[in-house]
Formats: structure tokens, C-alpha cells, sequence
């Protein structure tokens, strides 16, 4: 296990969850299931209700949270399968050392250039979700399904602005 945290998203299915943490269950913590996805999640035969999100961590879980997306996705585009699932925010808490805190939040955030104001509107959310913590360092990673050389979409700004971009950051080194 070369690294300290992993943040997945679209572990979709139960089965495929089971699988990546057996594979994985001698080298970190990681969050059940269900914990970054919330109680409606039903993966029997689709992923229904489910966020695929999932953190695997070398040191212990200290808390764990899920915050769902209150716009998902209209029914007029159902075959796009956003309007089934439950696309959030998820975070756990670690602390390394004593006295520091991280939350490491992670999100998938809705796809396709179509459903630009639902994006918007739970990036929003996520951000304001994220102000609210109170560890010593915060950690966001995720899919935020956001197309940079679309300057008419605001979710790049809203995370940017609590936020530096470590790829940005590193690159520009």
C-alpha cells in the first residue's frame, strides 16, 4: 500500500465493492458500503439510490458523513441514469497524528454539458457543505465531471475558491 488515501468513485455495484475490499482489507480502513451513499442505496441488480463513492485509508476512520445531492437529474433524461443514482458528498475524518484533524471529501458530481445547472447546483452545495468543517486540513477529490474549457459553468470557481488546485499548483512549480 503505497499511498496514504485512495478516493474511488462509480464502485457501483455491492459485488465490485466486496472484491476491491478483500483485495484491499490487509493495507487500509475502508468505508462501508453504504456509509458514503446513504440508506435508500439498493445495489441487488442496479446501483439505485447508490453514490458509488468509496475511501480507503491507512489510518483509522474517525467519522464518516454523506451528504446527497438535492437536484440528481431530470426524469426527462433518463438514459443518461443520473436521475437513479445518488450523487453526493461523502467524507471521512482521519487523524495521522494527535492534535491533527483531515476530512477527506469526496464527490462524482453529475454528467454530460446537458446537465450543466444540476452540476452547478451540487457543486454549490458541496462547497457550502465543505465550509462548514472544522478540521485542521481539508482534502477534496472526486469527479466533478467539469469540462475546464467551458468558461459559461461555474463549478470550476465555486471549488476553486476554498480550494487550490494541486494539479494547477504543482505544474506551475
Amino acid at each position: 500500500a503505497q499511498y496514504d488515501v485512495v478516493i474511488l468513485q462509480e464502485l457501483w455495484m455491492k459485488g465490485d465493492y466486496d472484491i476491491f475490499k478483500n483485495i484491499t482489507s490487509e493495507s487500509y480502513y475502508i468505508t462501508d458500503y453504504k456509509d458514503l451513499s446513504g440508506s435508500r442505496c439498493s445495489a441487488l441488480f442496479a446501483p439505485l439510490q447508490c453514490s458509488g463513492l468509496t475511501i480507503l485509508s491507512k489510518f483509522p476512520i474517525q467519522e464518516f458523513s454523506f451528504l446527497p445531492f438535492s437536484k440528481r437529474g431530470s426524469w426527462l433524461t433518463p438514459w443518461d441514469g443520473e436521475i437513479l443514482v445518488q450523487k453526493g458528498l461523502g467524507m471521512v475524518q482521519i487523524s495521522p497524528v494527535p492534535e491533527l484533524r483531515i476530512d477527506i471529501f469526496n464527490t462524482h458530481a453529475i454528467a454530460q454539458d446537458y446537465n450543466k445547472y444540476y452540476r452547478e447546483s451540487q457543486i454549490g452545495e458541496a462547497v457550502q457543505f465543505m465550509q462548514q468543517s472544522d478540521a485542521n486540513a481539508i482534502l477534496l477529490g472526486g469527479d466533478i465531471n467539469y469540462d475546464l474549457r467551458d468558461h459559461s459553468e461555474t463549478s470550476y470557481q465555486l471549488i476553486s475558491q476554498l480550494f487550490d488546485d494541486s494539479y494547477f499548483s504543482f505544474k506551475n512549480q
